[in-house]
């Protein structure tokens, strides 16, 4: 038994989480099924590297991070899924950016905020105009990207702001499926830190569980959700995948964008995080240091 089914196991045998459990089971099962209907396999599951030490590589001649490291990204350590989704996860990002008429190749910096591993950042090599830049909380994930994906910056942060960027340092940040894992005090905070290192006027792209997601909570939870007020199960386990949070329209826009203007709201526009709902989200004033 792997540790994420044992772990699993627990929860169920604890009462005020179990629900928690059968809303994880329900979501991992709508991401196998949303995997089956993905284009083939991009490269097999023989092609998965058995260490870091000596990785294999993509088509792209990129090295493939090690299932461990792939597994804590993405939920599992599927490798067709890897690379399907970090493709995406950039077509979505580009298309987001496009349909308000900004190129991606023309922009000076980007900010991949929970980066992992780099399962959307390493898709960016061919933005070569671009300064890419990768944050993470784990230590293990930027250490194998500093190694393996020299075309980008890489850089730890903490589970708390601040980061370590100066003020006004990028023309765009993305942060995909990382305000699902955070409860409400940390969301803020970090929102208020993206907009400090962003630059006037420049945008951050965030995913969220949104309404697609509504039958997968408690009724409970659905009349909080429903009243406009965010939902959070499992605020012990921050940052990871078992705290699960749940956006409804009207928070993000009245409490969460706090200092931005919602620029777009795609739902169900995370191609890269199948059903999560996409916002664009622009800087609207200049904030001090």
């Amino acid at each position: 038994m792997n540790r994420g089914s044992l772990k699993r196991r627990l929860l169920r045998r604890t009462p005020y989480l179990s629900r928690l459990a059968r809303t994880l089971d329900a979501l991992e099962e709508e991401n196998r099924a949303l995997q089956k209907r993905l284009s083939p396999m991009l490269l097999t599951k023989d092609a998965a590297p058995p260490d870091a030490a000596t990785p294999s590589v993509d088509a792209n001649g990129l090295p493939l991070p090690p299932a461990t490291l792939r597994d804590w990204v993405a939920g599992t350590d599927d490798l067709a899924w890897f690379l399907e989704g970090g493709q995406r996860g950039v077509e979505t990002l580009v298309s987001v950016l496009a349909k308000h008429h900004i190129v991606l190749d023309e922009l000076d910096s980007i900010l991949d905020f929970g980066c992992g591993c780099g399962r959307v950042l390493r898709h960016l090599r061919r933005f070569d105009r671009v300064r890419i830049h990768g944050t993470d909380s784990n230590p293990a994930a930027i250490a194998w990207c500093d190694q393996h994906l020299d075309f980008a910056e890489f850089g730890t942060n903490r589970l708390e702001p601040p980061t370590r960027y100066r003020q006004n340092s990028f023309d765009c940040i993305y942060a995909f499926s990382v305000f699902t894992h955070l409860p409400e005090a940390l969301q803020l905070a970090w929102m208020r830190e993206l907009r400090r290192i962003l630059k006037p006027g420049g945008h951050l792209i965030i995913t969220v569980h949104g309404d697609h997601y509504l039958p997968h909570i408690s009724v409970s939870a659905q009349a909080t959700y429903q009243r406009g007020e965010l939902v959070v199960l499992g605020e012990e386990a921050v940052g990871q995948n078992h705290c699960a949070a749940f956006h409804p329209e009207r928070y993000v826009r009245n409490i969460l964008a706090g200092d931005f203007e919602v620029v777009d709201f795609v739902p169900q526009g995370a191609l890269g995080n199948p059903k999560q709902d996409a916002y664009l989200l622009r800087a609207t004033r200049s904030t001090s240091a």
